[in-house]
């Protein structure tokens, strides 16, 4: 092979196999590698930011925000996608930035004449800095502007706003509690953009979405050789969150073995990679997020209570959204004008009938479910479609303490019936959603046990969890 200047490559990878075939070019070029997940659009491009790669290859599956954003913040950059072949995905990866696209499977003769041209236009063109354009500096000053709309709109979510404030400007533990679509990181992160670290990482990690057996590397890291399958010295979220924030959410979720171990990191400052001989200090403030009642699991003996007291310093609690339904329309203008502009579209404001249906709504999804709602809206436009999604969901009943409208008379007398494809993938989607609702119910909320009887992966079922907008049972 001629000589070639080494590279830097970031994989933002969700399937094992592609992964391995990349990994398997770059390593035999000799290039750095590094792999991260693309589910989270900030983690890709916190990693971009402080890896500075020469190119990234993005699962386009699951990464398809991540590389809209890439291309608006690091334009420079060169990226990669990978999907199953379509001529329509390849057109609309071009559109967002990438600068070639791969079709799965992966033929090996394809995989390298189209990584090895890319690299060959690298090394042909002027050296030039990946940094992020303004866009990206101000996230933090986005998140400012954005916030008090979120948390100004009662007297309640003011109180949490104040909370906030105070809380951000020192070093303390925070555990932020509330159900699942209350806006629990939006919390982490304001609470990160008003610190001192705001200059420092912020790095999450769910810990319900990733089995036990990993989470620990995942937290920790590892040192090369360190098990079967470590080839290579990996840091951990919290080396990488060094001199910022990291964010636990769903802490309830943690085997007791580890919780030992954090317990630990949080006293001391200090832990150990897996296979290490030696102690790394960090500096790093913890924010912790739950829907449980972590008192309860203490009582069960699942969750250890030194380990409670020392995250609950203090306790922001948010209210979910039909505690708060007077800030129901304020949360719709704000997402629908959001995305409006997001997507480019006209937006059509809602009809007070509508209105007065979405107000009446229960979401148990909260403002995720909402904010869901608004994209749909805003890119489909179709007021039935919604009102029959959401009927469907709360049994088309009034929610209580409100006479809302029921679904039929929701609807705009000029709003034309759904298609029958739209009809026939809302029952396939509704079908789903009770058979996981029924073996969550029979299984008592054991995801792990309702994964291994619905024959799917544990991660694909918190994935329809979250979809789905299901609001996890104590």
């Amino acid at each position: 092979m001629p000589e070639h200047k080494q590279i830097r490559a970031l994989l933002a990878v969700s399937q094992s196999t592609a992964g391995g075939a990349l990994r398997a070019y770059f390593r035999a070029r000799g290039d750095s590698v590094e792999e991260i997940s693309p589910a989270s659009v900030e983690t890709v491009l916190e990693r971009v930011s402080a890896l500075r790669p020469d190119l990234v290859v993005l699962d386009l599956d699951s990464g398809a925000d991540a590389l809209e954003e890439m291309h608006r913040c690091f334009r420079t950059l060169p990226v990669v996608v990978f999907a199953p072949a379509s001529p329509e995905i390849a057109f609309a990866a071009a559109k967002l930035g990438a600068i070639e696209f791969l079709s799965l499977p992966f033929a090996d003769d394809e995989l390298a004449s189209k990584l090895n041209r890319v690299i060959a236009r690298l090394a042909d063109a002027p050296e030039r800095e990946i940094v992020p354009d303004r866009s990206f500096s101000n996230r933090s000053q986005e998140i400012m502007e954005d916030f008090p709309r979120l948390f100004n709109s009662s007297p309640r979510m003011m109180q949490i706003h104040d909370t906030i404030h105070k809380v951000a400007t020192t070093s303390a533990t925070v555990l932020i509690r509330g159900e699942s679509g209350v806006g629990k990181e939006i919390v982490a992160r304001m609470i990160f953009t008003l610190s001192e670290r705001s200059h420092g990482p912020f790095i999450k990690l769910n810990c319900a979405a990733i089995p036990g057996d990993l989470l620990e590397s995942e937290l920790f890291g590892y040192e090369s050789g360190a098990f079967t399958g470590a080839v290579r010295t990996k840091p951990g979220k919290f080396e990488l969150a060094d001199g910022g924030t990291l964010f636990l959410d769903e802490i309830g979720e943690m085997e007791p073995r580890l919780q030992a171990k954090l317990l630990h990191v949080l006293q001391d400052g200090q832990f150990s990679r897996l296979g290490a001989k030696r102690d790394i200090a960090v500096d790093v403030r913890v924010v912790c997020a739950t829907n449980q009642i972590l008192e309860q699991r203490v009582a069960e003996g699942r969750f250890r209570e030194d380990l409670f007291y020392r995250i609950n310093v203090v306790t922001v609690s948010v209210p979910p959204l039909r505690e708060r339904r007077d800030e129901i329309p304020v949360l719709l203008r704000y997402f629908l004008e959001k995305y409006a502009a997001v997507y480019r579209r006209t937006l059509v404001p809602l009809e007070p009938k509508l209105l007065d249906f979405l107000c009446a709504y229960s979401w148990p999804g909260n403002i995720r479910e909402l904010e869901n709602l608004c994209k749909r809206y805003v890119i489909v436009g179709d007021p039935t479609q919604i009102v029959c999604e959401l009927s469907v969901q709360q049994g088309d009943t009034p929610v209580p303490h409100h006479t809302g409208p029921t679904a039929a008379s929701a609807l705009p007398p000029t709003s034309e019936a759904p298609s029958l494809l739209q009809i026939g993938h809302r029952a396939a989607w509704l079908a789903e959603r009770e058979a996981i609702r029924h073996m969550l119910t029979e299984t008592r909320w054991n995801r792990r046990e309702a994964a291994r009887r619905l024959k799917v992966s544990y991660k694909a079922l918190l994935n329809k969890i979250r979809d789905m907008e299901f609001t996890v049972q104590k």
